[in-house]
């Protein structure tokens, strides 16, 4: 008897700190996959891809978007651990590579994007808006005007931020006219357009702005009208990626230039995961038939999935997976 509880009481101990639902059986897929995303893709992964990778595979899924610059600002101050992080552009990816020891050691480019300027159906200026979407009059005419209210992200934050400045300074050369970018945007860190990524088109659907720096994507998820820019300025077409080398943005922050480049997003697992086995489920999950076509629906082209880093660190299923 004396065995017996020994036994009992060494069990009891194992399990403490393993939080198990009455009536439930502990399994590997008890422990939630938390996610951490650009905020660009708040929509298309809180509506689309975390239901439906929670449906698939049975791990929970946990999602928080913010702008990439600042999700790895987080994972190297130690406020957050991922168990997978999704960036837009490799910087973000590149500065976690660079911390020692590393954060992370491989990522995976899974997906491109462009800019464009998404914008309201209820804005005073939209028939003017309507015009530019048509090419009937400049686009950097109608969101210049007095009065125009414009949103875009803070470029030490979030990629879009700098992506836009980027393509403002490519629309300089293309239309041959180098005043546009500072009649669109004014200061690169102007107060009156910087708005937090993960909330910048909730405000723009309030009918607070008029038109908003957004990825094809996002206006699509969301359902906004938005004008195209040409490939030559709007960082979606790798043939012109010689052309967006050409701009730049150096962060106030470690005073680190970024080159024009075609907008891809990227995935990893960070070296803090907690849950490894859930992690390597939703990035397979993600680059999949499944999950790619889940994303070309929303607007964010699936492209070749190419590994940047030590391939060899990258699990096993996933390895496989894009060879």
């Amino acid at each position: 008897m004396i065995i017996f509880v020994i036994i009992g009481l060494y069990s009891t101990h194992l399990l403490e700190g393993f939080p198990i639902a009455k009536g439930t059986i502990l399994t590997d897929k008890q422990d939630k996959v938390f996610v951490m995303y650009a905020g660009s893709l708040v929509k298309i992964f809180e509506d689309i891809i975390g239901p439906a990778f929670q449906n698939e595979s049975g791990y929970p899924y946990v999602g928080e978007g913010k702008g990439s610059v600042q999700v790895s600002n987080l994972i190297i101050d130690g406020f957050r651990t991922p168990d997978v992080f999704v960036s837009a552009g490799s910087v973000p990816m590149i500065k976690l590579m660079n911390t020692t020891p590393p954060i992370v050691d491989w990522f995976l480019k899974f997906g491109s994007a462009e800019i464009v300027i998404a914008y309201s159906s209820n804005s005073p200026h939209f028939d003017d808006l309507e015009k530019a979407r048509k090419g009937e009059i400049p686009w950097f005419d109608v969101v210049s005007q007095n009065g125009f209210k414009f949103g875009r992200t803070d470029p030490e934050l979030d990629p879009k931020g700098y992506y836009g400045i980027i393509a403002a300074e490519l629309a300089n050369s293309y239309y041959n006219d180098s005043s546009i970018k500072n009649r669109v945007f004014g200061e690169d860190r102007n107060p009156k357009q910087i708005f937090p990524e993960e909330t910048l088109k909730t405000v723009l659907e309030a009918g607070t702005l008029d038109a908003v720096i957004a990825y094809k994507h996002e206006a699509i998820s969301r359902g906004l009208p938005y004008i195209t820019l040409p490939k030559e300025i709007n960082l979606g077409d790798p043939n012109y990626s010689d052309l967006y080398k050409r701009a730049n943005y150096t962060l106030q922050s470690g005073q680190k230039t970024i080159y024009g480049e075609p907008v891809e997003f990227a995935v990893t697992i960070p070296n803090t995961v907690k849950n490894i086995e859930g992690a390597t489920s939703f990035v397979n999950f993600l680059i999949s038939m499944n999950g790619s076509q889940l994303l070309k629906g929303q607007g964010l082209n699936p492209i070749n999935v190419t590994a940047e880093g030590n391939a060899d660190d990258i699990p096993t299923s996933i390895r496989e997976a894009i060879q």
